[in-house]
């Protein structure tokens, strides 16, 4: 298997050798350039290049309020915000506890990173025209590099309406990764199929990412259906070659896939008391989202350190070509889980999110830089039609004697990502001393 790195190790790795090979024309030869520094200068670049890498940017500017991401959110638009021509530099500490409301930005933690001793050598002793060129040379050729390797979109999409869905109960006698599609789970990813093919160019190459879960693999199926009809071959007998036909049809159409474990559903423990489990998802929200472990299961952070390494070989994807578009047939938690990770969101922005429905889809673009940014989210809408819609037809639900039933409607585009209700959320309670009786 495949070892997963550090963020980190992928951004120094891509700095030092990789983007001198692929960044085309506007191509800085960062190689020679290291090699004619000082230890010391090499050393500067490399910490720069850390900061400003698209994947990896974890110093503590990410956390600075016009890098927060809250026009992601719904209802959640802040007060208070530090535009980028407002970002500015302070020489004394008069300067920055002077600062109007509007200038000071929101609550957030903020500083500029601690500077090592050796790195303040550096600072004092190294020319400033070179660090500002080496500095500028460094983020042009990883912005160019990132540009090139960048799918157009990247989207992500929660499994069908499963049968734990339906009924909870199944949990405590069949596994949660062998719970399969219902008959509306399959019509939503059918529809999902439909819309996905209408948003992606005709013509480009798509790259699915599966979970190994049954549902999520079955959703896979629904969505490729939308390409190429699994029932076209019903006149191959044999199962399995009827599916390796369906299979190559399918490539031939640009589509590829693989499944990766690390975005699975996160783990509740193995055969679930429902009742347990109903009183653990009330608890996590007094306890917190982002932390609270199921019994014999796996808190959202355990799925945060899963989804990290993923994302670091979905870095190497998109840097080996391999296709223009890339669609992730997932999980909610796993949704939620690589929204915050890509996209920075403080542990607070992540418990505001709520779990995407059945076959939502979470749609990332490329902003033409080398970054992807969030393009909206569709959300499938549906009706439920009763008797009264029934009447003087003969049409019956699912060969049942019910005149009722969940049709689906279509998909509706929303600009930002559905939060939870204010009941469930929880703010952290942080005190700048012990006398800071407000922060209570």
């Amino acid at each position: 298997m495949q070892q997963h790195g550090s963020s980190h190790n992928v951004s120094a790795t891509t700095l030092g050798h990789d983007i001198t090979k692929k960044s085309g024309k506007h191509r800085i030869d960062a190689t020679n350039l290291l090699g004619s520094m000082e230890e010391s200068q090499r050393l500067l670049v490399e910490r720069m290049s850390i900061s400003d890498s698209v994947l990896t940017r974890e110093n503590s500017l990410d956390f600075h309020p016009k890098n927060s991401n809250w026009s992601h959110f719904e209802g959640c638009t802040p007060a208070l915000s530090l535009s980028p021509s407002k970002h500015k530099s302070f020489d004394n500490l008069h300067q920055l506890t002077t600062l109007s409301e509007e200038e000071d930005g929101e609550d957030f933690l903020w500083s500029e990173p601690p500077i090592s001793a050796r790195e303040k050598d550096v600072h004092e002793y190294t020319d400033k025209a070179l660090q500002n060129r080496v500095q500028q040379s460094s983020i042009d050729v990883i912005r160019d590099f990132n540009a090139k390797i960048m799918p157009s979109k990247l989207i992500m999409v929660r499994h069908g309406q499963s049968e734990g869905n339906v009924d909870e109960e199944l949990y405590s006698k069949i596994p949660d990764n062998a719970m399969r599609l219902t008959k509306l789970g399959w019509e939503m990813a059918r529809m999902a199929g439909k819309a996905l093919r209408e948003q992606l160019p005709e013509g480009e190459t798509i790259h699915f990412v599966v979970s190994p879960y049954t549902r999520t693999v079955e959703t896979f199926h629904g969505i490729a259906s939308a390409w190429c009809d699994p029932q076209e071959f019903n006149h191959i007998k044999n199962r399995n070659k009827r599916l390796k036909a369906w299979y190559s049809r399918l490539m031939e159409s640009g589509l590829t896939w693989h499944e990766d474990p690390r975005i699975r559903e996160q783990d509740f423990g193995n055969y679930q008391d429902p009742t347990i489990i109903r009183k653990a998802k009330g608890e996590r929200y007094k306890f917190g989202t982002f932390y609270y472990r199921f019994p014999h299961g796996e808190s959202a952070s355990d799925v945060f350190d899963r989804v990290s390494t993923f994302l670091d070989s979905l870095w190497r994807s998109f840097e080996s070509g391999r296709a223009q578009n890339y669609v992730l047939v997932t999980h909610g938690i796993s949704i939620r889980v690589f929204l915050a990770r890509y996209f920075r969101y403080s542990i607070d922005q992540f418990n505001l999110l709520a779990n995407p429905q059945n076959c939502e889809m979470v749609i990332l673009g490329h902003n033409g830089q080398g970054r992807l940014h969030l393009d909206g989210r569709c959300e499938l809408e549906l009706k439920r039609r009763t008797a009264k819609d029934f009447e003087g037809k003969e049409e019956h639900t699912n060969g049942t004697d019910e005149k009722s039933e969940t049709i689906i409607v279509g998909y509706k585009k929303y600009e930002r990502l559905r939060t939870v209700p204010p009941q469930h959320v929880r703010p952290r309670k942080v005190r700048m001393c012990f006398d800071d009786d407000e922060a209570s």
